[in-house]
C-alpha cells in the first residue's frame, strides 16, 4: 500500500512539472509573435513624424543662415551645403559661390528671404505635405510689410530630406536663379517682357534688371520694378489691391492691358 502512494505522488511530480514547461514554452512563443525583421515606422515607435522632419530642415536652414552660419556664399565647408541640399542642387550653389570669388554671382538676392534688403517679421515654418518621398514645406514672412511665401520642394535622399528647390510664387526658383547665370540668361528662362511699350496716352521702357523688370515711364522718374506672376501676368506687388499689372494677350507680351492699382485699365501694345 505504501509503495502505490509513493508511485503516486512520483507519476502527479513528473505531470506538474510537464505541464509548468509546456506553458512557459507557450509564454514564451507568444511574447515574441511579432518577427524580428519588421520595421517599426518613426511614429509607430513614437519617433519623429516624416513630414516634422521636413519641417525641422527648413526650420534649421533658416536658424543657421540667420546665425551667419549657413551654406549659402561661402567656399570654406562643402559639406554645410550637402547638409540640407540635394546633390544637384548643392552643385549649383557651391559652383556659384566658388565661381563667384567673393563678388555677387547668380544669387543677388538673400535666397532665404527673396530680397536684398532685410526687414522680416512674423517668419513662420507651416506643415508639410507629403506626397510619397516628395514634401513641400511653406514658409511665410512680412518683408517690408509684404507678406511673402516661399515654398520649400524636399525628396527624400538616403533616408534624409533634402531640400531640391525653392519655390518664389512668380515662376521663378533657386534652381532657374542659379542655372541663369547672368540677368540675360534669367531674361530668357521667364519671358521676353523687354523694350519699349505704348501704354493709353504714354510710354515706359522694360529693362530686365535685379531678377526683375524694372520699368520707366516716360511721364513719372525713378524705376518701378514688376515680376512675372501668373500666366502672362507683371505685376509690381504679390497683394493685387496694391499692384499695378501688365496682363498680355500671349506669351509674345506685343498685347494686352495695363490695370492701374486704382481700378482705371489701358491698352498696352509693343512699340515698334
Amino acid at each position: 500500500m505504501k509503495g502505490f502512494l509513493w508511485l503516486v505522488l512520483i507519476l502527479l511530480s513528473f505531470t506538474g512539472c510537464k505541464f509548468t514547461a509546456l506553458d512557459a514554452a507557450a509564454n514564451e512563443q507568444n511574447s515574441s509573435s511579432t518577427p524580428a525583421n519588421i520595421e517599426i515606422s518613426g511614429a509607430a515607435a513614437g519617433g519623429e513624424s516624416q513630414a516634422a522632419r521636413a519641417e525641422s530642415v527648413v526650420a534649421d536652414l533658416y536658424k543657421q543662415h540667420d546665425g551667419k552660419n549657413g551654406p549659402f556664399f561661402q567656399t570654406k565647408d562643402r559639406a554645410r551645403v550637402d547638409k540640407y541640399f540635394t546633390k544637384q542642387l548643392a552643385d549649383l550653389i557651391w559652383k556659384d559661390a566658388v565661381s563667384s570669388s567673393g563678388e555677387v554671382g547668380a544669387l543677388d538676392a538673400d535666397p532665404l528671404y527673396d530680397t536684398q534688403e532685410m526687414d522680416v517679421k512674423n517668419l513662420k515654418i507651416g506643415s508639410a505635405e507629403l506626397n510619397g518621398d516628395n514634401a513641400i514645406v511653406p514658409v511665410t514672412f512680412l518683408s517690408f510689410g509684404e507678406k511673402k511665401t516661399l515654398k520649400f520642394s524636399l525628396t527624400m535622399v538616403n533616408n534624409s530630406w533634402k531640400i531640391a528647390d525653392i519655390n518664389y510664387g512668380r515662376k521663378e526658383t533657386l534652381v532657374t536663379w542659379l542655372k541663369s547665370g547672368t540677368p540675360e540668361t534669367a531674361r530668357d528662362e521667364i519671358g521676353d517682357f523687354r523694350g519699349k511699350y505704348l501704354v493709353g496716352d504714354t510710354s515706359c521702357t522694360v529693362e530686365f534688371k535685379n531678377k526683375g523688370y524694372a520699368v520707366k515711364w516716360a511721364k513719372g522718374s525713378g524705376l518701378e520694378y514688376f515680376s512675372l506672376m501668373e500666366g502672362t501676368t507683371f505685376a509690381s506687388s504679390t497683394v493685387e489691391s496694391e499692384a499695378n499689372r501688365f496682363v498680355f494677350d500671349d506669351e509674345n507680351y506685343n498685347t494686352g492691358t495695363f490695370y492701374r492699382a486704382d481700378g482705371k485699365t489701358f491698352p498696352v501694345r509693343r512699340a515698334k
